[in-house]
């Protein structure tokens, strides 16, 4: 198979491994840590937010092309693989959840963890950081690359 279908296996395989693990943390963490507006999440609302998982994991595999050409998913991983992927996982999780909160598209219950210092939840911090650097891995597994 040529690089660039693999690469474009890679990335549908990265969407499709990312979808279900962001949707279930999503409706893990929303329950009792997450309020939407007056109502409880929606189906609607749950399905945007983790659409919006996988672009943000997509965001990060264009970052870590930026420095590593766009096949890198099909090579051996430098350390820095990792560390832009967690990088990322940081800047666009404390990024996007201070818009949010800011521009009031949700709110944290009192039972949601708080960054030290900050009004942003723990939880969609470690969101990303663990579902990126897993989603990734996960894919790499399933497209035969170790």
């Amino acid at each position: 198979m040529r690089t660039q279908q693999q690469l474009v296996l890679f990335l549908i395989v990265l969407s499709l491994v990312s979808f279900p693990l962001h949707w279930l943390w999503e409706w893990v963490q929303c329950r009792p840590f997450l309020i939407h507006g007056a109502s409880s999440p929606t189906l609607t609302a749950m399905l945007m937010a983790t659409l919006g998982d996988v672009v943000l994991t997509l965001l990060a595999y264009g970052a870590v092309a930026v420095r590593y050409g766009t096949s890198w998913p099909l090579q051996t991983w430098a350390s820095g693989v990792w560390l832009i992927l967690l990088g990322m996982a940081l800047m666009m999780s404390i990024g996007f959840e201070a818009y949010a909160l800011h521009t009031g598209r949700w709110a944290y219950t009192d039972a949601a963890p708080r960054l030290p210092g900050t009004a942003i939840s723990v939880l969609p911090v470690a969101q990303l950081i663990v579902l990126l650097p897993l989603s990734f891995k996960l894919t790499r597994l399933f497209v035969g690359r170790k």
